[in-house]
Order: C-alpha cells, then structure tokens, then sequence
C-alpha cells in the first residue's frame, strides 16, 4: 500500500512539472513574438526620422489615408450658354495629386438631377483636372466633382449659372 502512495505522489509531480514547463514554453514563444513586431515598428520610425522635420515624401502621402483630399472647384460661378471648361484642383497634404484614381464632372439643371451627365476630368498640371462640358439652355445648375484618390471619395458641389 505505501508503494502505491508512493507511486502516486510521483506521478502527480510528474504532471505538475509538465505543466510548468509547458507554461514556461508558453510564455517564451509569446515573448518572442511581441518582441519580433516592436522591431518591425522601430523600423518604420527609423524611417520618419531619417526623412526631413516636416517634409513628406510622394510614397508617405500615398499611405497617408488620415490626410484628406481638397477638392477646390474652380469654374466660375457665371458661364456663358456655349461649351465651357470644367475645372477642379486636387491635392492631399497641401501637394498637387497628379494620378487621381477618377476625376468625374456631374451637372444638371437646378432641380433636375436625374437627367444629369457625368464627363470625365483629364489631368493638365499642377492638380489641375479639366473636362468640357456644352450648355444649350440657360439657367441655374449644379455639379459634383467626384474625385477619387488616395483611397478617399470627395464630391465637393458647385452651384452656378449659365447666361445666353
């Protein structure tokens, strides 16, 4: 019967000694992991702090989603009744956005958006998006200017009139 008692204690210690060690294994696998991705962080600072106090690259503004894109419409506010030159400027952090994804011109007449059309801005320079667009009645319209670019959607609305 001792024998027993005593093989029984024996074993027990056995799997409580199992047990730490997994634990111990445990918490050295988890240490090593985190310890690997705090590296790969540094990194990307060391990054930062090589480039210039307050200057961004073109490849930290592409990955910079937190900055928005400033979509400034620039026709006029009156046109004349002939074909006219639809204008946008386009930029992210201050900086000229050269390689939109999509410039898009929606208009229609004031009141009248489900007869709208959409024609597509071509880049000139300096984020300047242009498309011409042919008004054959006068009046009051109104126009988006879908843009997409550094993963963001901004349609800023632009309200004007065309006079004969």
């Amino acid at each position: 019967m001792l024998k027993l008692i005593i093989e029984t204690v024996s074993v027990n210690k056995g799997v409580q000694m199992m047990k730490k060690l997994f634990f111990f294994l445990l918490i050295g696998l988890l240490t090593l992991l985190v310890a690997c991705g705090d590296d790969e962080g540094q990194s990307s600072d060391n990054k930062e702090d090589e480039n210039k106090e307050g200057e961004m690259n073109h490849e930290d503004m592409e990955n910079d989603s937190l900055t928005p894109v400033e979509v400034e419409v620039l026709t006029e506010d009156q046109v004349s009744l002939s074909e006219v030159t639809l204008e946008a400027k386009v930029t992210h952090g201050g900086e000229p956005v050269e390689e939109a994804d999509e410039v898009m011109f929606e208009v229609w007449k004031k009141g009248d958006k489900e007869n709208s059309k959409k024609v597509e801005g071509t880049y000139t320079e300096d984020g300047i998006y242009e498309a011409s667009f042919n008004f054959e009645e006068a009046g009051t319209y109104e126009m988006y200017a879908h843009v997409t670019a550094v993963s963001q959607h901004v349609m800023p609305k632009h309200e004007f009139e065309v006079k004969e």
